[in-house]
């Protein structure tokens, strides 16, 4: 899970570099903040997690060898599982949205470009 959580921090940073070249417009802008939180989220509670990670791995030790009774969910909610999910879904959401965001502003962007055109070839 942390190798996908970092995959996608890495992703995200990539398309961060392509959005300091070309000024985002105040939605665009919006929507990396957020992601920007989200992923600062996710990486505290990572963090939380692997600070935990030894006195987790004894209770989850000791809940297997007491019962297994609904130990996937315990276990999970223990280490944090459905916190981190939650915000990857969370992450995901966002990332859609700034992908519908970007090709909005492509669309925008062409079609100035476009009416620009048929200006140059009218006036011409």
């Amino acid at each position: 899970m942390l190798v996908d959580l970092f995959e996608r921090v890495e992703n995200f940073f990539r398309r961060l570099e392509s959005y300091t070249e070309v000024r985002p417009t105040v939605a665009m802008t919006d929507i990396i903040v957020k992601i920007m939180v989200e992923i600062l989220s996710i990486l505290g509670i990572a963090t939380k997690e692997i600070k935990q990670g030894r006195a987790s791995e004894l209770i989850v030790r000791v809940q297997l060898i007491l019962t297994d009774v609904c130990l996937e969910k315990y276990v999970k909610k223990l280490l944090g599982k459905n916190e981190i999910e939650d915000s990857l879904k969370r992450l995901d959401t966002l990332t859609q949205e700034e992908a519908r965001m970007a090709i909005a502003e492509i669309m925008r962007v062409t079609q100035n470009v476009d009416n620009n055109v048929k200006v140059v070839l009218e006036g011409a």
